[in-house]
């Protein structure tokens, strides 16, 4: 139906009923929804609107469809009739009720039974009125307005109320720090991390549990002093405000399957649904600590590993020549033992002295075998510690027995080792690193087998090649590894020994190495049977030295200069080589360079790389300049970690090298290199300049 009555029909209402068009200024507005079959009726109910002060704005409807139609428009009130052809009053307010339409809705009826007016109200009508007393329309349109909008602004409260519960709850559970809020000792409400915290499958698990379940005996005094509710009624303002919100303090907790846990927490007390609450946050700092507590550990071994990186440099030197006047003790005493022999047959005297000095021969092979494991273990403790990244051909056996010589401590109470090696190739890396990747596993491998049963247990070394990779198997007859563990293996700071013992970041450390030189590490684990770890690197089949192979005729007499500010090393090496060498000895590389420039002529120069006074690499620039075609004679003695320049100068240049503590037998091998054959001598290194 379209609205009732047109613009001039609503001109002429107001004429008629005295009222003057200026007055409908000062009226409400007031869009009304007219629910009735009578024109006539519905035009003495829009009088009376006016009489009482609006000014409707109306639609009048009969019928159910259009009824439908017009509750698709907002309206502030709605007048209805009790009872027409084809609508009455509760099937109409029904149909308002049932698309959840707040509006005021009024029964306008001419005569009614008691019957229809209740069933009226109770569809959902707010009151009911006689047209013979339209005096009441006014006072009742008031009322429900009112109350109308009262509705609303509680709707529109409700509805905030819920957002922002909503908004709080989910906030409550984005938390990361566990909360809970507890009244008289039980749990109330929790969120999800308070749920992971203590091991629960959800929230509803904790709901109803005693705080104290959570607090070990210790730590329970001061947890519930931090829990203590504030008495509003009998502290202050500001003892409220200073215990509303407490520090954190460190305690231990305990989980529902047990386990302790360390948390910071603080708690606040107000009043939640009119009762006391306290409302608890706590934050695990198990891990935290862990880490510290890693982090502490790593810092150990990283000043162990420097103290021994210096402790293995400085051993170098002394061992050096210890090892040298051994080997020429050894000799000497050999040769006076054959020269008695021979007198023993002239000199009866002489005769019991041969058995005593073959025995002092025997001693001395004795310290020189000493000697020599110790100049391994100064050489492991050197490459162990050696900080640089470079690649190398490296022999993976040496590589391993390096490792088993460094875990020798934890190895030799736990297990027999068992090696291994079959014939390889090299492969590229950094000796260092692998060497700290062999080691690591040797350890975990003696770790997983107890102390005391030594005979019954192995750790099997294995060395191999297949299809262009070198593998190294480290396989003990340990404990094994959990399948639910081997997933978390190579996990940073995963692991299963005690605090102390490890600090989870071996494996991971080591899987990041291996992959830097393209290798991979397997693991093959029973529990109860033992763990096999394997490290997998690619093969170099066909390295390329720069060594030419060693000669099979005694090297020719050549004159050596070594520059080494250590006296002692000086004179045993002068005293192991001179009777195969004229040797000269200075103590430093500007007298080095002083001798060479007035002429003198070497064949071989041998320079420590920390010798002081002049870095080696500039002594080498400077033949190199005057002399490029002899800088193939020099040899530099490596010990230690030196620093990257001069390590650079004699990577790039591929000078030979000699390792400390210096090994005679290594020293004579690469001068046989240097001086071949017999042949008449070459002419010697000097820097005086030739015409």
């Amino acid at each position: 139906m379209p609205f009732s009555g047109s613009m001039q029909n609503r001109k002429g209402a107001r004429a008629s009923a005295g009222i003057e068009p200026a007055a409908a200024a000062s009226r409400r507005p007031l869009r009304v929804l007219l629910i009735e079959d009578n024109p006539d009726d519905a035009s003495l109910l829009l009088r009376e609107l006016r009489k009482v002060g609006y000014e409707p704005d109306s639609r009048r409807v009969d019928v159910l469809k259009h009824l439908q139609e017009a509750l698709e428009s907002s309206w502030d009130l709605i007048l209805c009739d009790c009872q027409m052809p084809g609508l009455d009053a509760p099937m109409a307010v029904a149909a308002i009720r049932g698309r959840h339409i707040d509006t005021p809705c009024i029964i306008v009826s001419g005569t009614v039974g008691e019957e229809h007016a209740v069933a009226a109200m109770r569809s959902g009508a707010q009151d009911f009125i006689l047209k013979s007393n339209l005096s009441r329309l006014g006072p009742a349109i008031e009322r429900e307005l009112r109350d109308s909008e009262i509705r609303i602004r509680h709707a529109k409260a409700q509805s905030a109320l819920r957002a922002t519960e909503q908004s709080f709850r989910a906030a409550f559970e984005l938390i990361p720090d566990a909360v809970l809020l507890h009244q008289d000792g039980f749990v109330t409400h929790t969120n999800s991390s308070a749920a992971s915290l203590f091991g629960a499958i959800n929230t509803e698990d904790l709901i109803g549990r005693a705080i104290v379940e959570f607090f070990t005996p210790t730590d329970q005094p001061g947890a519930f002093e931090r829990m203590r509710p504030v008495e509003s009624t009998r502290a202050g303002a500001a003892e409220r405000a200073k215990a509303a919100a407490r520090p954190f303090a460190e305690l231990t907790m305990v989980r529902l399957d047990g386990k302790l846990i360390q948390v910071e927490m603080t708690g606040m007390s107000f009043v939640f649904e009119d009762q006391p609450a306290i409302l608890s946050v706590l934050r695990d700092v198990t891990g935290r600590r862990e880490m510290v507590a890693r982090s502490m550990h790593i810092d150990r071994m990283l000043a162990v590993g420097t103290m021994a990186a210096g402790v293995g440099h400085e051993i170098n030197n002394p061992l050096g020549y210890v090892m040298a006047n051994v080997t020429y003790a050894s000799g000497e005493v050999s040769r006076i033992a054959r020269e008695v022999e021979a007198l023993s047959g002239r000199l009866p005297q002489a005769v019991p002295l041969a058995p005593a000095l073959n025995e002092v021969v025997s001693i001395l092979s004795e310290v020189d075998e000493g000697t020599r494991r110790i100049r391994d273990i100064a050489r492991d403790l050197n490459t162990f510690a050696r900080n640089d990244d470079e690649l190398q051909l490296v022999d993976l056996r040496a590589v391993a027995d390096s490792a088993l010589r460094m875990a020798a401590a934890e190895v030799r109470p736990r297990a027999r080792v068992i090696r291994e090696y079959a014939e390889v190739p090299p492969v590229r890396a950094n000796a260092s690193r692998v060497s700290q990747v062999l080691l690591n596993l040797v350890i975990n491998a003696a770790h997983a087998i107890g102390k005391g049963a030594t005979f019954a247990n192995n750790i099997t070394v294995r060395v191999r090649s297949d299809a262009g990779v070198v593998v190294a198997e480290v396989a003990d007859t340990g404990s094994g590894i959990a399948p639910e563990h081997r997933e978390r293996l190579f996990t940073p700071f995963f692991t299963t020994k005690p605090l102390g013992q490890g600090t989870g970041l071996g494996l991971s450390i080591s899987k990041r190495i291996i992959e830097s030189f393209q290798g991979r590490i397997e693991v093959e684990s029973e529990v109860g049977v033992g763990t096999t770890m394997r490290v997998v690197l690619p093969a170099v089949e066909d390295p390329q030295t720069s060594s030419a192979p060693l000669s099979t005729s005694p090297p020719r007499r050549g004159r050596i200069m070594l520059i080494d500010d250590d006296r002692l090393v000086r004179a045993a090496f002068q005293r192991a080589l001179s009777g195969e060498h004229d040797v000269v000895l200075v103590g430093s590389a500007s007298e080095a360079l002083s001798r060479l420039r007035v002429g003198e002529a070497f064949d071989v120069v041998i320079c420590d790389m920390t010798a002081p006074s002049m870095p080696p690499d500039e002594i080498y620039s400077k033949i190199e300049q005057a002399l490029p075609h002899l800088t193939s004679r020099i040899v530099m003695i490596t010990g230690g970690e030196p620093s990257k320049r001069p390590r650079a100068v004699v990577d790039n240049r591929a000078i030979p090298t000699l390792e400390k503590p210096l090994d005679m037998d290594q020293v004579r091998q690469l001068l046989a290199r240097m001086l071949p054959g017999k042949g008449p001598r070459s002419p010697g290194l000097s820097l005086m300049k030739r015409d």
